[in-house]
């Protein structure tokens, strides 16, 4: 550059247009190493991000059932009485569905007293009639066998057994031993979309920049249901385990 004002000391008034031409060349080809610099720093700095997923049929493996007996009468010892043949009646049923008596578990009774009401609805202080309430639980790693009291328990009801059945709870009990295998499966999913991702564009897949684990899903079979804090399904004995992971990778 200093050659070039030497130059121009020594140059006539017509070589000025030259003089201007060198110089706008010489400022775009800095302008463009520059830029291309700037280009090539900012590439070396793109990431992907992927989600990876994993998914596994998986079935209960332990089941719990809870349903409840009640007897009415305006005697106590009376209702007492009616509540221990009913009591009993559930025994011989779960006997009859194959769980031993020492298997079931009964709470304590829960006596309520129910008085008459005046025609305005209020309670009185005389006794209509006692009501006492007991429930009892059965809990099992053969589930099917749950699943098919819990259906029949209406044989009780014929039987004049009031009973009150909640739906069975089916539990998978494992799924420590299967975190470690899915969120591999789900991390080798992320990168396989990621490499699909840039596929045809030139880029390549680099380093791992960082990675996180998201909440795992247990839903019914065939379900698409999810939540954000994570799902336990225990209403299907049959069910479905997912597992998802964040990827980002470097792009080289």
């Amino acid at each position: 550059m200093a050659d070039l004002f030497a130059r121009f000391g020594k140059c006539s008034w017509t070589s000025l247009p030259l003089l201007g031409v060198a110089l706008a060349l010489g400022m775009i080809l800095s302008t463009w190493i520059a830029a291309d610099t700037v280009l090539r720093i900012k590439v070396r700095d793109t990431t992907i991000r992927v989600k990876g997923y994993a998914e596994k049929p998986i079935q209960a493996d332990l089941a719990q059932w809870t349903a409840q007996i009640t007897v009415r009468n305006q005697d106590l010892t009376i209702a007492h009485a009616r509540l221990v043949r009913h009591r009993q009646a559930v025994l011989s049923y779960m006997a009859s569905k194959r769980f031993p008596s020492a298997h079931v578990g009964m709470s304590a009774a829960d006596v309520n007293i129910l008085y008459v009401q005046n025609d305005k609805g209020h309670d009185t202080n005389d006794i209509d009639h006692y009501k006492i309430n007991q429930s009892f639980t059965i809990e099992s790693p053969n589930v099917e066998r749950i699943a098919v009291a819990a259906r029949d328990s209406s044989e009780l009801l014929q039987a004049g057994v009031e009973i009150n059945s909640h739906w069975p709870q089916y539990y998978y009990t494992k799924l420590n031993d299967l975190k470690l295998t899915m969120l591999e499966q789900a991390t080798a999913n992320a990168r396989e979309r990621a490499l699909r991702l840039v596929r045809g564009s030139g880029a390549q897949i680099g380093d791992l920049r960082s990675a996180s684990q998201g909440v795992f899903q247990i839903t019914p079979r065939r379900s698409t249901d999810v939540s954000y804090y994570g799902r336990n399904d225990t209403t299907t004995i049959d069910k479905t385990i997912k597992a998802v992971v964040s990827i980002e990778y470097e792009l080289n």
